[in-house]
């Protein structure tokens, strides 16, 4: 990809931000973005990742091409990672850039990996598509001193990423979401870890009555011997509700692998945000927390459905939940199982609508259901957040033979989902 030359963001300037200037630095590109206006807006959400292949004039193969962006009204911001057709050379960039009703403009604007040698710095005007139930975006790129050529990318779901962390070797990192109990309260807690590779990662606790949700920076450990993680939770980086005082939470859960989902389990205890361990302790309590695991198979029989409706609602579905029913006729139940909010929810089931705007109350509503598919994929929309943010619902799925509950969280970007299979023989 012409290595030895580097891009400069004049293009994007230009296009965009003229009154910004030709010599901007960098630094700047960010506030002007925001300044600018576009006048006719669009609701679309190109936020989470998307992959693909990059073409240029002249040189063989294709390069594997990624964008992870977050969209803040039509400013974009985010990085791109670039792979040579051999998979020998890798190269990150950071990138900004913004929406422009069906056209997104994207411009690298540093390298950051490797320092040497100097990729492209590349200016593309990328056209939203939607084929086969996928978004698309795809076009032209540019380079000062770089032969040009085309990008084409598909936005990645939840279900990818599944596949990919689960069927092929297993790891502790990646997304766990499940519930977390407090002795002195008589409602569960919404609760999800994300593990980085190296010890690290964030917690996310959402309160069914006051306090709201909150986010906390935390390192963890694996002990194979014993099958036992240790998550400590170091410090609260973001609250809903700056009143609110958060327990620090340490934990330690005991891995297992059942059918279709891994499972931690074990207590915890910590302090109250503000004190030292010995006299701000909180009440102790348990935690359930689950990775699903999705083979091929089963993700060829849900992703049309899955994907049209992230298509069709520009929200992303995360499958938080797998059970197991020995029945193909069950039972549904949703309810608030915290503080009634004013929490409006749809519920869709293989894409077709079952409930729709239903406010959520103590009152357990109860729908009954056939199933006819084997893995059957239930999505919770959230209409309106209530007041307190997000839309957490308690959902049970009876076949007759035992009750199982689920607490499923969604927002206006971010959609809860339980996969529901049908328990066969093979």
């Amino acid at each position: 990809m012409d290595e030895n030359h580097i891009g400069n963001s004049h293009e994007l300037r230009s296009h965009l931000f003229p009154f910004c200037g030709f010599m901007i630095k960098q630094s700047y590109i960010l506030s002007c973005i925001l300044a600018f206006s576009i006048a006719q807006a669009s609701a679309q959400n190109l936020s989470g990742e998307w992959v693909g292949t990059l073409t240029q004039n002249g040189k063989p193969g294709a390069f594997t091409y990624q964008i992870n962006i977050v969209q803040d009204g039509d400013a974009i911001f985010g990085t791109a990672l670039s792979n040579t057709p051999d998979g020998k050379n890798t190269a990150r960039f950071n990138l900004t850039g913004a929406w422009d009703d069906s056209k997104l403009i994207l411009q690298e604007i540093v390298q950051t990996e490797p320092e040497k040698p100097r990729w492209c710095l590349k200016y593309a005007i990328l056209k939203l598509n939607v084929a086969n139930n996928a978004l698309k975006l795809e076009g032209d790129w540019k380079a000062d001193g770089c032969a040009p050529g085309k990008i084409s990318l598909t936005k990645s779901s939840g279900l990818e990423e599944l596949i990919a962390s689960e069927t092929e070797v297993f790891s502790m990192a990646g997304r766990w979401t499940g519930t977390l109990s407090q002795n002195d309260r008589k409602h569960g807690f919404y609760y999800e870890i994300q593990l980085s590779a190296d010890g690290r990662g964030v917690s996310h606790i959402v309160a069914e009555d006051n306090g709201g949700s909150a986010n906390h920076r935390l390192e963890w450990s694996f002990s194979v011997a014993d099958s036992i993680i240790i998550i400590e939770e170091s410090a609260l980086t973001e609250k809903t509700d700056p009143r609110w005082k958060w327990c620090i939470k340490s934990s330690r859960l005991r891995l297992r692998q059942e059918a279709s989902r891994y499972v931690l389990e074990g207590a915890w205890e910590g302090y109250i945000e503000g004190n030292t361990p010995p006299e701000g302790r909180c009440a102790p309590g348990a935690i359930l927390l689950e990775k699903p695991i999705l083979t091929r198979n089963i993700v060829k029989t849900i992703e049309q459905p899955f994907q049209a409706y992230e298509v069709s609602t520009q929200r992303q579905a995360k499958i938080m939940s797998t059970v197991e029913v020995n029945n193909a006729n069950i039972r549904l139940k949703i309810w608030d199982n915290g503080t009634v909010d004013g929490d409006i929810a749809s519920i869709f089931l293989n894409g077709e609508q079952l409930v729709n705007r239903h406010r959520v109350s103590k009152y357990k509503y109860s729908i009954p259901v056939t199933l006819k598919e084997d893995n059957n994929f239930l999505i919770l929309h959230a209409e309106d957040l209530g007041d307190i943010s997000p839309n957490t619902v308690a959902v049970s799925v009876d076949d007759g033979t035992r009750e199982q509950i689920i607490v499923l969280s969604s927002n206006l970007k971010e959609s809860g989902a339980i996969l529901i299979r049908q328990f066969k023989i093979e």
